[in-house]
């Protein structure tokens, strides 16, 4: 106490320095808190399920289609053959109307088997689960509700378990609330349903769509697991080679795929912070460096009235930690508003766990570790420089005392180091920056601006018939077409940058005879008349779809410039025909430019495309073009909508612009994250440089008036000053290459069609930082080169 006590005092007595140390340690500390909330949420703190460690996703792999699922047939193989693990269960999303309320709602139901709730051992807040009477046919319709539609859409009102609710025109009774804690792993669920058998197919083997979990019994290990799930897997392709040969099963860690390919890039944006506390440590000791050297006279008297060097040390090392904790307590309040602010910049849905991203006590705790840590790290090194004083040395010395040269040594060293992993970061975010301008310039494929989308989904109860439905999607696009300012409206069953439905086409040949050439999948869409022009795609070839092109028609499909180039080469595709399985086969009549619907960073998908005349399904997406800023025109466009069907949801009311833009969300948080730590490493790098030198400044002030008096000229001594500055920046630049260099390589899979050795990044950025630097030593040089020499030596 005494140590802190003296400690207080002696930081009361320089405000400059302390407050100078605060802010940098909060802004180091700061930035560190932040990211490690997001790295504690998502990659540390296991999933929020109880004894989530043993829980496992199953899915199905193939050495030239991939990563899929698991079709129902494989579910119910595995079920029942496995004994690694203590329980097994599947699910697939579904949209439903939920009506009866003001307005109609669209929500997503998971669909799931018996043994759901019981896998993720989850006890409902209200009522009861799922159980497998409620799968049998001819069971009562039930539905179990999330806590968050509960809440938000029945008031959580205790009343509704037992009550029954629209779902696509059909009474479900409420037999149960989740509790707030529980999500399914993707966050998406907002009810659950029993699956059973006639409206699903437990016997289909071909189509992989079901999403498989299951939990490891205890002591059984996931290498275990694999080894009797690749038994299954070789079992089922010697009974069903048409459906299994080249696929292998597989479970993996549920964690790791529910953060998927966020690991790499935040354990990266975890190393850059880490780069941005090294250069704040080094700070804050060439600060406390230059500090221990003013106090020279008074730390040799303490020496000489007995101080022990471990006495000294200690003493430095208690303003050190006292320092770390005053910037430690800012650096959580900044830590506090950088989560508030990143993830107020990430669209909902986009980043996983999102909602348990918060200042924890591990969070916390690590914070204040991470204070202490960097007070002994910035403490040690003038505790110990100082602890060597020769008091009597020191008590002849002037008043103001000066560095020897192993302390000047050190700060210059700092310094080095500093510069180099501020350019580490700085390039890092060159090489970001010029892959997300890529990105940002790669053509869509559509014309995005003054464009609205929003979904329309159909009662499967009411629109039973692609006739009924179709006369629905026509009326509602004749509706929308003719409001003001409307300059085009067209369906389509999925949406461009949101979601799509692929499927596997096969090209026919010039006799009409199947191809083998393995081919990836096709995004498979309906479309009506006026769609192409809605969204400003082109037509390259043949013609679009037109009236004619109703279900008494022949069936026909447009294909998209790649597909059409995948399916027939060089070949005329207008006229030739593709089929996605016997005996349908579908005509070519047009080609149409590419649409990069899964987003900007991916690969340019096939597309088919068929009329939404000839295919009506029951869910649908509006797009709607307009002369006015597309949010003014939601109301009006409902207004329509349900002028024709008053119980028909419209749900994810979105502009094209939003869409784009959101599917460079990942990149453009990246990018975000090293450019401000970036920034924070350039200007901490140039306050260190530059207190080194106007250090040395001060220090040599009447080396300066002797040299002048001597007759150096003012551009003389600027240039001095000026070596000395320039000797550390180089090396800094040296070794900050060389750790560009070896660094980069982190970076391979967060840049797009750029080299992760961008010359033109490795010439520029080390300029930047020269020039940062170079005006960093020009000032206090200026300073020396005007030392008034009568002046400096009256002073001495």
């Amino acid at each position: 106490m005494h140590d802190l006590k003296s400690a207080f005092r002696q930081l009361a007595k320089s405000p400059g320095f302390t407050a100078v140390a605060i802010a940098i340690l909060a802004l180091g500390i700061g930035a560190s808190t932040a990211i490690f909330s997001v790295v504690h949420a998502l990659l540390l703190s296991p999933l929020q399920y109880r004894d989530a460690a043993r829980l496992v996703q199953l899915q199905s792999h193939h050495r030239e289609q991939g990563v899929g699922n698991l079709a129902p047939a494989t579910f119910g193989a595995v079920a029942a053959g496995n004994a690694s693990l203590a329980a097994v269960a599947a699910q697939y999303y579904y949209y439903v109307n939920l009506t009866g309320t003001d307005p109609p709602a669209l929500r997503t139901t998971a669909d799931v088997t018996a043994d759901y709730f019981k896998l993720f051992d989850v006890a409902p807040l209200r009522g009861r689960g799922l159980i497998p009477a409620d799968a049998k046919p001819g069971a009562v319709p039930v539905v179990v509700l999330g806590h968050a539609l509960w809440q938000t859409q029945f008031s959580a009102r205790d009343s509704i378990v037992g009550r029954q609710i629209m779902l696509d025109d059909i009474a479900y009774t409420v037999v149960g609330i989740m509790p707030a804690s529980f999500k399914d792993p993707s966050e998406v669920a907002q009810l659950w349903r029993p699956m059973r058998p006639g409206a699903d197919n437990f016997l289909d083997r071909s189509s992989r769509y079901w999403t498989v979990f299951g939990r490891l019994k205890p002591g059984i290990a996931l290498a275990a697991a694999n080894a009797e799930l690749a038994t299954i897997a070789r079992q089922l392709a010697q009974a069903y080679p048409k459906n299994y040969e080249g696929w292998t099963l597989e479970a993996a860690d549920l964690r790791g795929l529910v953060v998927g390919d966020y690991h790499t890039g935040l354990l990266v944006v975890l190393g850059a912070v880490g780069c941005v506390m090294l250069i704040t440590c080094a700070n804050i000791a060439g600060l406390s460096l230059v500090r221990a050297t003013t106090r020279r006279r008074e730390l040799a008297l303490r020496t000489a009235l007995g101080a022990s060097r471990g006495r000294l040390i200690r003493q430095l090392l208690a303003e050190s930690l006292l320092l770390a904790l005053l910037g430690g307590g800012g650096g959580v309040l900044l830590g506090s508003w950088g989560v508030d602010a990143l993830l107020a910049t990430v669209p909902e849905g986009w980043l996983p766990r999102a909602d348990e991203i918060a200042l924890n006590l591990p969070v916390l705790a690590a914070s204040l570790g991470l204070a202490l840590l960097t007070g002994v790290a910035f403490g040690l090194a003038p505790g110990f420089t100082a602890s060597r004083i020769d008091a009597s040395e020191a008590l002849k010395d002037s008043a103001r005392g000066s560095a020897g040269p192993s302390t000047r040594r050190l700060r210059a060293a700092l310094v080095v180091v500093e510069l180099a992993l501020a350019l580490v970061l700085l390039t890092g975010t060159g090489l970001l920056g010029r892959s997300f301008l890529g990105l940002l310039h790669k053509k869509s494929g559509l014309d995005a601006s003054r464009v609205l989308s929003l979904t329309v989904s159909l009662s499967a109860k009411r629109y039973d018939s692609p006739a009924k439905r179709w006369d629905f999607y026509s009326r509602v696009q004749t509706e929308v077409a003719a409001l003001p300012s409307v300059q085009a409206a067209g369906f389509t069953q999925t949406s461009p940058f949101r979601w799509g439905i692929p499927v596997g086409f096969t090209p026919l040949r010039a006799d009409n005879s199947a191809t083998t050439s393995e081919l990836p999948q096709a995004f498979y869409d309906s479309v009506d008349v006026d769609y192409f022009k809605t969204i400003g795609s082109p037509l390259l070839a043949g013609r679009g779809f037109t009236p004619a092109d109703d279900a008494k028609s022949p069936p026909v499909v447009i294909l998209s410039e790649t597909a059409a180039r995948r399916y027939f080469g060089a070949e005329n595709p207008l006229g030739r025909f593709i089929t996605p399985g016997a005996p349908a086969r579908f005509e070519v009549v047009g080609v149409v430019g590419d649409v990069r619907r899964s987003g900007l960073a991916a690969d340019t998908p096939l597309q088919v495309y068929r009329p939404l005349a000839q295919r009506s399904t029951a869910f649908a997406t509006l797009m709607v073009r307009t002369t006015l800023p597309p949010a003014t025109l939601t109301k009006s466009v409902e207004a329509a909508l349900w002028r024709i069907d008053p119980d028909t949801p419209v749900s994810d009311v979105v502009t094209m612009d939003t869409l784009v833009s959101r599917s460079v969300t990942q990149p453009r948080l990246y990018l975000t994250l090293f450019g401000l730590f970036a920034a924070l490493a350039l200007l901490l790098a140039a306050i260190g440089i530059y207190g080194l030198v106007a250090y040395s400044v001060e220090q040599r002030t009447r080396e300066f008036g002797i040299r002048t008096a001597l007759g150096a000229s003012p551009g003389a001594v600027l240039a001095l000053v000026l070596r000395e500055g320039a000797t550390l920046i180089v090396f800094g630049l040296a070794l900050g290459l060389a750790g560009s260099l070896a660094a980069a390589r982190l970076l391979q899979s967060m840049v797009f069609e750029t080299s992760v050795h961008d010359p033109a990044i490795f010439l520029a950025v080390p300029l930047l930082l020269a020039a940062v630097a170079a005006l960093a030593c020009w000032l206090p040089a200026r300073r020396a080169a005007r030392v008034d020499p009568i002046t400096a030596l009256r002073a001495e």
